[in-house]
């Protein structure tokens, strides 16, 4: 039987800040339902992250929905999992209503059994008939505990042609860059899958798929794929990756000897060109800074392109403040660039002792290492460092609730004490 399948992972729709940029995101999502329709696919894979988060506008429920009710137009099914970023622990995700329109069918179906293992059902694309299940993220890397406790054996008997779809990091397959994040060994998965939809990443893996545009054939070596993110989410995505894009899987499948013989090919989406610019500060002054930009942007064409600019090193005299990073974007957009970003946190003054922050390329990035920071100097008793993580993390959630229209101070301010009595396990004498 032949099959072909698209897999997508880690879209985030609205994540950008810039509306701009944003917009390049649906337009990147827009571009992969088009192709995915022009190839035909049987179905679709989302592994994890359709959001940006759980909760998101009004306006990226729609397009989302407006795409989605286009491949089922097409009779082409989405299955796929709830990601980190669009999981909601109060199952409050706009998710929700793509599963109820039968726009999207969430195949993490999970049960407890007796032993207090993660049980995994599997739903059959009435189609191909492959089997598929998952199972979901959430915030945190949580789910890394569930991979501990899945029950494997009951994933591994069952017959007939199978995927797993994931969202999580895994040991082996974590680049350098990524040391830091959560992951899980390979071992855990559930092994005899003749695919592995990985979701999280945002790096394409194996590389070669995504670098030389090839098809690779599908064994055992290779039957784990990563797409990476459908459109860069941030400064050093569009820096390091300059676009996204998502892949095509195709082949045969026996479903008596059940061997499978699939192939994998990166389709790459390049909605805007990306010009990168370096520009090191060392040992120059604030005015050999912004002469060296000047004469950068005199000779580059910017016409309807993202410029990124990264400014480091340690500048000879002057604060760095004194560089007039609007001024810069304004030239640039005078020049007719689509949008213009500009990083300067790896600049440094001379003249002034810095001071030790925490940088990121995002507000999550920065808030996750600054916790975990804290967490490793805080000793409290029966609590290891992750217990201490996961704690502070959750009551900056508490805090974070606002009162819904409607709800009374004295109720909304109840629910406060009765969520820090949770997090800390509090009975009242």
């Amino acid at each position: 039987m032949k099959v072909k399948f698209a897999h997508i992972s880690d879209v985030h729709l609205g994540a950008w800040r810039n509306e701009r940029l944003n917009e390049l995101g649906y337009k990147a999502f827009e571009i992969a339902v088009n192709s995915i329709v022009n190839e035909e696919v049987d179905f679709v894979l989302i592994s994890g992250d359709l959001y940006d988060v759980s909760n998101p506008k009004v306006e990226v429920i729609d397009l989302a929905t407006r795409e989605l009710k286009i491949l089922k137009d097409h009779e082409i099914p989405v299955y796929g999992i709830m990601g980190s970023h669009d999981f909601s622990p109060s199952n409050k995700s706009m998710i929700r209503p793509l599963i109820t329109a039968g726009l999207f069918k969430d195949v993490w179906n999970a049960e407890i059994t007796e032993d207090d293992k993660i049980k995994l059902n599997f739903y059959a694309d009435p189609k191909t008939k492959i089997k598929l299940t998952g199972l979901r993220a959430r915030k945190r890397g949580l789910e890394i505990e569930e991979y501990q406790i899945l029950d494997r054996k009951s994933l591994e008997e069952e017959k007939g042609p199978k995927i797993f779809i994931f969202h999580t990091l895994l040991h082996e397959l974590k680049p350098k860059e990524f040391k830091d994040m959560e992951s899980t060994p390979k071992s855990l998965l559930p092994q005899g899958f003749d695919y592995y939809a990985g979701g999280h990443l945002h790096k394409t893996i194996p590389e070669k798929l995504r670098k030389d545009e090839i098809s690779l054939k599908i064994d055992d070596k290779t039957r784990i794929i990563y797409p990476g993110s459908l459109a860069p989410v941030n400064f050093r995505e569009l820096e390091q990756y300059k676009y996204g894009g998502f892949c095509i899987i195709s082949g045969d499948i026996d479903q008596e000897s059940q061997i499978s013989n699939l192939s994998v090919r990166y389709i790459p989406i390049k909605v805007k060109e990306v010009i990168s610019l370096l520009i090191d500060s060392n040992n120059k002054s604030i005015t050999q800074i912004q002469d060296l930009l000047q004469e950068k942007i005199n000779k580059t064409n910017f016409e309807d392109k993202i410029v990124i600019i990264r400014i480091y090193g340690t500048i000879l005299s002057g604060r760095t403040y004194e560089l007039k990073t609007n001024e810069i974007i304004q030239k640039i957009k005078e020049k007719g660039a689509y949008e213009v970003l500009i990083n300067k946190s790896g600049l440094s003054s001379k003249d002034y002792t810095p001071i030790i922050v925490v940088v990121g390329e995002t507000n999550e990035e920065i808030e996750n290492t600054l916790i975990y920071e804290h967490a490793q100097k805080i000793k409290i008793e029966n609590l290891d460092k992750k217990n201490v993580e996961n704690k502070i993390h959750d009551l900056l959630s508490a805090i974070g609730k606002e009162r819904e229209e409607g709800t009374k101070v004295k109720v909304y301010d109840k629910e406060l004490v009765n969520y820090f009595k949770k997090i800390f396990q509090l009975e009242e004498e």
